[in-house]
């Protein structure tokens, strides 16, 4: 990898603007306490098949647990990665729930540096953070009633044209959370202007068992079939890329020991799907499988004890959008945003480029 500071210096470059469709959480994250001795002095579940296993003895009785309040933050496709985006260089404009009459507090640090268009009141997740992983728990609440019309009615036809005609990359997701994604995606489709810009959309699918099979077919025909107008970036992580792997009989290492394999396997499955790229980020590795390059794989470093973990996907892919609209080649794309997921789990904060430059 070329040195660090002369990667990112190649953000400068980074022009265009984003809009992020359609949705907004407050995180309300947690930490579970597994024994206490007194008021000072207890342990926490650090693991997650720690705590399984301790649902799973409690049989067909009830558990009685005690949660500790660890922050209450902004959350959703739409803030975390345009917010990442952001911090990296990049205009960006969110369309979602981030509050009726005004916005939750929470989103203010993201309202500085996005234009951000509310529908309605925010969702709500309840996270529940481990050293290896998280526990999400949704109440989907507004977000699971966008449709739209909604985003019309509330923004006018002639603003959402304006938006999407200065969009050089649009996002919507999460798919296994927003019900309407499909008819979001051809009502956005149908508006994009014929102008001669090279346009690409973004889609981060989340949780792929969330829906059935059918379903998930069926809106990935859709992004095959704008493809060649539109090109397609689909980011999956190692849970969702195992999910997707599986309908082509293929598996993925999670680990990231075969390389060779996991590139292969990851070619094999953007071809087959039908879109322009497939990236997939773990906590070992990334690789990106494209139609204009070969498949890449780029090592990342594990960090065994985040400080957060909510948000660590979307700053991976808020930097790679950043790297993508700086024209960078996909090698430094992934090295870009293994960069600042690296630094959100170690520090839990979005970084910037100095603050990437500084480590």
């Amino acid at each position: 990898m070329e040195n660090l500071k002369d990667l990112l210096d190649a953000l400068d470059n980074s022009q265009g603007n984003i809009t992020m469709f359609a949705d907004g959480y407050v995180d309300e994250v947690w930490e579970i306490v597994a024994s206490r001795t007194d008021l000072q002095n207890y342990t926490l579940y650090s693991k997650m098949n720690h705590f399984a296993e301790r649902i799973i003895r409690s049989g067909s009785g009830g558990v009685g647990l005690e949660l500790l309040e660890k922050r209450r933050a902004f959350g959703g496709f739409t803030a975390n990665i345009g917010y990442a985006a952001a911090r990296l260089g990049v205009k960006a404009s969110l369309i979602g729930t981030y509050g009726k009459e005004r916005f939750d507090p929470v989103f203010e640090e993201v309202s500085e540096l996005c234009d951000m268009y509310s529908l309605d009141d925010s969702a709500v997740t309840h996270v529940f953070e481990f050293d290896d992983g998280k526990l999400l728990m949704s109440h989907l609440g507004n977000v699971q009633n966008i449709t739209w019309y909604q985003i019309v009615d509330t923004l006018g036809i002639n603003k959402v044209k304006s938006l999407l005609a200065k969009s050089h990359i649009i996002g919507i997701g999460y798919w296994s959370l927003v019900p309407a994604f499909d008819e979001i995606l051809e009502q956005v489709c149908s508006l994009i202007p014929e102008d001669g810009k090279t346009r690409r959309f973004f889609f981060d699918f989340a949780d792929f068992q969330k829906k059935d099979t059918s379903s998930l077919n069926h809106s990935l025909a859709l992004l095959k079939k704008y493809n060649p107008q539109y090109p397609m970036t689909l980011s999956v992580n190692e849970h969702e890329a195992a999910a997707l792997f599986a309908q082509y009989d293929k598996t993925l290492d999670e680990t990231g020991a075969a390389i060779e394999e996991i590139k292969k396997n990851t070619e094999f499955v953007r071809q087959h799907i039908g879109l322009d790229e497939l990236i997939i980020h773990t906590p070992h590795y990334a690789v990106g499988a494209t139609t204009k390059e070969a498949p890449t794989f780029e090592a990342s470093i594990f960090v065994e004890k985040p400080l957060r973990s909510a948000g660590a996907g979307d700053t991976f892919n808020g930097g790679y959008l950043a790297a993508s609209l700086a024209g960078l080649a996909m090698e430094k794309r992934l090295q870009i945003a293994n960069a600042a997921v690296g630094y959100f789990l170690r520090t839990a904060v979005f970084p910037t480029v100095d603050l990437l430059i500084s480590i």
